[in-house]
């Protein structure tokens, strides 16, 4: 690892609300303490060159640096735990995909190699409630591209009674309600608004001479 890179390693770790300890970083970094109180040179002005409002301070309590004003992290523990709660219970994705959410959530809010939300909050994905054993965040992404480029789909549904229906629409909104994903779709045959579950739809298919055609078919 060169200088630039150092300094950027150093200025990142500031950025993101670390502390940083000048023994630890030097060791860590294969530097002096010379070179470390350059670095914190470079940052400082940097920092006065850009007017970010910001400045590298150092903390006599517990020897260490740190940026005021430094950027949180995009989510807070408290903000996750709230929203792992809410996607436990709602049981509207299948189990891997709720604990791959869980997981990712769980990094930008700082929880890498610490607790999940599992572990913080009990029971499995979706307790409460039978998850979905259907890849629902790939259908609702395929939905929102279509319903982004204003294409008109061919859904096939799987009806409670287990037969395949097939519905000409125009897919208008992807959103959560009664405890489950739900598409709302204008149906070409009856120009009427229909909801429908997206657990129900086993694939949909682009209708030619739609605006979107290019768009590949993802079920």
């Amino acid at each position: 690892m060169d200088k630039t890179e150092r300094v950027l390693v150093l200025f990142w770790r500031l950025y993101n609300g670390a502390r940083i300890s000048k023994p630890t970083f030097c060791l860590e970094m294969g530097i002096d303490a010379r070179t470390f109180d350059r670095y914190i040179g470079v940052v400082r002005n940097f920092l006065a060159e850009i007017y970010a409002g910001q400045e590298i301070v150092f903390d006599r309590m517990d020897h260490t640096y740190l940026m005021t004003g430094a950027t949180r992290r995009v989510l807070t523990e408290v903000e996750y735990t709230a929203i792992a709660t809410i996607l436990k219970g709602s049981g509207a994705l299948g189990e891997d995909e709720m604990g791959g959410l869980l997981r990712s959530l769980g990094d930008v809010a700082g929880y890498k190699g610490r607790p999940t939300g599992e572990d913080l909050l009990g029971g499995s994905p979706g307790t409460g409630r039978m998850a979905h054993k259907r890849p629902m965040l790939k259908m609702q992404w395929d939905l929102s591209q279509c319903i982004g480029q204003g294409v008109a789909i061919r859904l096939h549904l799987i009806e409670d009674d287990g037969r395949e229906a097939c519905i000409a629409v125009l897919p208008k909104e992807v959103y959560y309600g009664d405890g489950e994903l739900r598409l709302k779709a204008t149906c070409l045959g009856t120009g009427r608004d229909v909801g429908y579950r997206v657990e129900k739809i086993r694939s949909f298919e682009i209708l030619r001479g739609s605006a979107g055609e290019g768009y590949r078919d993802r079920p």
